[in-house]
């Protein structure tokens, strides 16, 4: 709710109050379409950018390995700690998203990792990189993956599955471009000029940012009510009128008694300045929609939570922690708040859900990093070509997993687990391989599964926990697969340093991913055994 917006209703004693705008405390509703679709162009072709760069990283890691002559788990800190910081600044990158909106989140993330990506063609050292691009351009890139995300999904209620869908397949198809692309550059330019051609490049999410327009408010009645004369002894029936305030409070009279004791007795306003006061409290924000994060459709949301269990969840206290920050509003301290409370981590299924995710992300990086040194060792011509086809592969697994995922026929809980499963067996397999077509037929199956990994999981959190936490655990997900994300690529590079083999690494990540898949079919078993105690209280109280 804006500040400050009232609407003046005149009560039966003649007097006029004060009352707040009941409209403008919801959030605008979602046009589904009009200038949304030139949101989700822009998101896509963000997407095309950021991640094209990101998953196509292995490139620059041969270069830079041969070029510092460093050992490629040190190498492979760059990488890391690139994803590490865009994933862990999700809260922030939220709470600044609150305070600014998407527009201006985007165009300085888009500055910021663009002046990161120049400065680090100067680089005379991987310390420098790990600096200049890891942690630089990390955090740039966070400051424009989630405006990147919501704000699609605060057009779109009904095709926000298509919409968001149409959005981060724009990662796939920059995985595809960006691998031969970067390849090109670096073979003509070298690496330091591809470094500031993909600085350009980033410069163009500054235009594609400012298109992130907010929705807009839906047009607004006249503020001023008409003036009833006195003899009209039908008072106002309105929701915000004090009659309904009084009613609220048990006390029903006639229009001359309500503005009495609307005046002389300001108790009976409580409950509104209480609404005012929690309102204020809690900020107006985008992100303080529940369903912000969330990326498949709604209608399907209401239809797999209709035939769902209800479940309950430990008591969140609501707060606003004391932030330092000179430039942290109380919207950001809201949204702070709510991604980092936790008090989720009381729930056994979150906490199966978490430690799955964050295995997933310590081995998802390593063969978008290390698939190209791979075939390097092997021999293979045209590596380049392989992260390609991993692009294109996830591109089309996005947009199948997307669109199954709302048919009511279809339990995405068990083709999310199926997904991980395969990705991680086939990555354990890619050993195996000796030949350009064997690593392609990986590429291939590997890119449509793990595209389940991103495109599924706030529709499967939303499934398990409800609509209502999705914000809080979207947002521990974040620290904790940029955490994960730390681990996995040096790990992968460390034991090649010590074995002098890729093969390790690809264990490693096969390993982590099929773990993550295999143990959440545990959780429809955790789930019958929290309803079966449910039941079993409730008949107690019953029988008490």
């Amino acid at each position: 709710m804006s500040h400050g917006e009232v609407k003046i209703a005149k009560n039966g004693n003649g007097t006029h109050v004060e009352v707040p705008r009941e409209r403008s405390e919801s959030p605008p509703p979602s046009p589904d379409g009009g200038w949304g679709w030139m949101v989700v162009f822009a998101s896509f072709m963000i997407h095309i950018v950021t991640d094209g760069m990101t998953y196509s990283f292995g490139v620059f890691f041969s270069e830079f390995v041969t070029y510092f002559e460093e050992g490629s788990g040190k190498t492979a800190w760059i990488l890391s700690i690139l994803v590490g910081m865009t994933l862990s600044s999700g809260p922030i990158s939220s709470s600044f998203v609150n305070r600014w909106g998407c527009q201006a989140v985007t165009v300085a993330g888009a500055l910021l990792s663009a002046t990161c990506l120049v400065l680090s063609s100067f680089a005379q050292n991987v310390n420098t990189l790990i600096v200049t691009i890891g942690v630089g351009t990390g955090l740039g890139f966070g400051l424009i993956y989630l405006p990147a995300i919501v704000s699609v999904t605060v057009w779109f209620e009904r095709y926000r599955s298509l919409a968001t869908g149409i959005a981060v397949c724009g990662s796939g198809l920059g995985t595809f471009l960006f691998a031969p692309i970067t390849s090109t550059l670096i073979e003509r330019y070298g690496w330091r000029g591809a470094l500031i051609i993909t600085g350009g490049l980033t410069l163009n999410c500054i235009p594609l940012g400012l298109m992130f327009r907010p929705v807009p408010e839906p047009p607004r009645s006249p503020v001023t009510e008409p003036m009833l004369p006195k003899s009209n002894s039908s008072p106002l029936k309105r929701s915000q009128s004090s009659e309904h305030l009084a009613k609220a409070n048990g006390k029903v009279n006639d229009g001359n008694d309500v503005g009495r004791l609307t005046l002389s007795q300001p108790a009976l306003n409580k409950p509104q300045e209480q609404k005012l006061q929690s309102h204020s409290r809690h900020g107006s924000g985008i992100m303080q929609r529940p369903d912000v994060l969330y990326q498949g459709s709604m209608t399907s949301l209401a239809r797999y939570r209709a035939s769902s269990p209800e479940r309950t969840f430990p008591v969140k206290e609501e707060r606003v922690p004391n932030c330092p920050w000179l430039l942290c509003s109380d919207e950001s301290k809201a949204a702070l708040s709510e991604m980092l409370n936790l008090s989720l981590l009381l729930d056994p299924i979150f906490i199966l859900f978490s430690v799955s995710n964050f295995l997933t992300s310590v081995g998802f990086y390593i063969p978008y990093l290390y698939t190209v040194p791979l075939c390097e060792s092997l021999g293979i011509e045209n590596p380049p070509y392989l992260l390609s086809l991993i692009g294109a592969a996830n591109l089309v697994g996005r947009i199948i997993l997307g669109y199954i995922s709302d048919k009511p026929w279809v339990n995405r809980l068990l083709a999310y687990n199926l997904c991980l499963t395969i990705a991680g067996i086939c990555t354990v397999l890619v050993n195996v391989c000796w030949e350009f077509w064997g690593l392609a037929v990986y590429a291939v199956i590997f890119g449509f599964t793990i595209g389940a990994y991103v495109g599924l999981t706030s529709v499967v959190l939303a499934d398990l926990l409800g609509i209502e936490k999705l914000t809080n655990a979207f947002g521990l997900l974040l620290l904790f697969q940029g955490i994960a994300s730390l681990l996995g690529p040096p790990l992968a590079g460390l034991l090649h340093d010590k074995l002098h083999s890729y093969a390790p690494g690809f264990y490693v990540a096969g390993g982590t991913i099929a773990v993550s898949g295999l143990m959440l079919f545990v959780i429809p078993i955790v789930e019958r055994r929290q309803n079966r105690k449910r039941w079993e209280e409730e008949t107690a109280m019953e029988q008490i």
